[in-house]
């Protein structure tokens, strides 16, 4: 019994160190936060990121021809001037591949592509502290090269444009997280109507 008490003492002074210690971590962060937000400034700075794209696939028709492009995920880098506390111009280039499908009458072939993108675009960060919401839209291109079950190859380059919205956050004085849901429209050569990729873009970098 004795053995048995003096183990339930320890660990409560063991759980009362945890806690103590957790508390001043707590006290520390907040301490740390409040006095950098109080100093935070983004206006002047440039910044440096890597990013994952997600892209939802698309349907269109040309020609008689009903051409699917799947889902796929796309990876860049890109770089950005804060003009303001509010606003970011900033500039990426992104890689990516598609698996597509074509269909006429009963015919149907398959085929992949890759993408290669650049893009333009105005973030618009609603305030001015460490985490703010926002909204950005731009314009760029993006350059199909594929082919059909290795018979028939193609490639063209064509004009886009994005919209998005979604949360950034300056974890540091140098160090940023952004989550944005992005929309990306483009139209295909001889094709009826725009395509549109959309998804989750999630992007961490490096202010300098």
């Amino acid at each position: 019994n004795r053995f048995w008490g003096r183990e339930m003492k320890r660990k409560i002074h063991v759980g009362k160190v945890i806690r103590l210690y957790f508390f001043s971590f707590l006290v520390f962060v907040m301490t740390s936060t409040v006095c950098n937000a109080q100093e935070w400034s983004r206006k002047g700075k440039s910044e440096f990121y890597a990013f994952g794209q997600s892209m939802g696939g698309d349907t269109t028709t040309g020609l008689g021809v009903t051409i699917e492009l799947d889902d796929n995920i796309a990876g860049g880098l890109g770089i950005g001037t804060n003009l303001s506390d509010n606003f970011n111009l900033n500039t990426s280039l992104f890689y990516g591949s598609k698996d597509i499908t074509g269909t006429v009458s009963a015919i149907t072939l398959k085929g992949d592509t890759t993408l290669f993108g650049w893009d333009v675009n105005v973030d618009y960060n609603i305030l001015k502290g460490r985490i703010t919401p926002m909204i950005t839209g731009g314009i760029g291109f993006i350059a199909f090269n594929g082919d059909w079950e290795g018979t028939a190859d193609f490639q063209e380059t064509d004009f886009s444009y994005n919209i998005g919205g979604g949360l950034r956050w300056d974890v540091t004085n140098n160090f940023l997280i952004k989550a944005i849901y992005k929309a990306t429209w483009t139209k295909l050569e001889d094709t009826d109507e725009a395509i549109r990729f959309d998804g989750i873009n999630l992007s961490i970098g490096y202010i300098f």
